[in-house]
């Protein structure tokens, strides 16, 4: 079969601007991906944070809701406590607080075979990070109660995270609001307590706790 002596290939011309068009084509494809998964990404870490800033404030509230005091079992020596105390980073920054909290609450899980009760310590505190670099969110867990561990002694501290930047707790008795609270004391439990979390990403959370009796 002989050939078109009238049919040609493509130009120089033709081949750069279909090329260009193709690498058009490619860029707006990778921009369109990138843009979605850049999206995916950042659903993601707001996923995380609102799912992390949910388990603090809830076990922070069911544990404060639990709260329980009886000073008929503080001899000899204080076991059940509610103390909450201010704690201002040496930052300069007067909004962001490292406040620490320690109380008797009835939120154990009971260990099986054991001399366990629903009645625990439990505290929430900060530590710096062994480098320096910013501060660690503690809890620590008493889980028997005794005159030879009296209150803000012994148990078992385990990092919970290091996301938090300001942790604040104020306390309701009645007619006002405090900054601090000591039930060896004032004698008895707070009203309510008004939890205030500053997270590492700017998000902040707030909310109060009616105290039980």
């Amino acid at each position: 079969m002989s050939s078109n002596p009238h049919s040609k290939g493509f130009t120089l011309l033709e081949v750069l601007i279909a090329t260009a068009i193709m690498a058009g084509i490619v860029t707006v494809i990778y921009s369109s991906f990138f843009t979605a998964s850049r999206n995916v990404d950042q659903a993601e870490e707001l996923r995380d944070t609102t799912d992390l800033a949910r388990t603090l404030i809830a076990k922070l509230s069911n544990d404060i809701a639990n709260a329980y005091v009886n000073q008929g079992m503080n001899y000899p020596a204080v076991t059940t406590i509610f103390y909450g105390k201010k704690v201002q980073p040496d930052t300069g920054d007067e909004t962001k607080r490292n406040d620490g909290l320690y109380l008797t609450t009835l939120t154990n899980w009971r260990t099986p075979d054991t001399k366990e009760t629903d009645l625990w310590e439990v505290g929430y505190y900060f530590k710096e990070k062994p480098d320096g670099s910013g501060s660690l969110l503690m809890r620590r867990e008493k889980r028997i109660l005794s005159a030879d561990a009296p209150a803000l002694e012994g148990g078992v501290e385990y990092e919970m995270t290091d996301r938090v930047k300001s942790l604040q707790f104020r306390y309701y008795n009645g007619s006002s609001w405090q900054d601090e609270w000591d039930s060896r004391s004032s004698q008895k439990l707070p009203n309510i307590v008004e939890i205030s979390l500053l997270l590492d990403d700017g998000s902040a959370y707030m909310t109060q706790v009616d105290v039980g009796r």
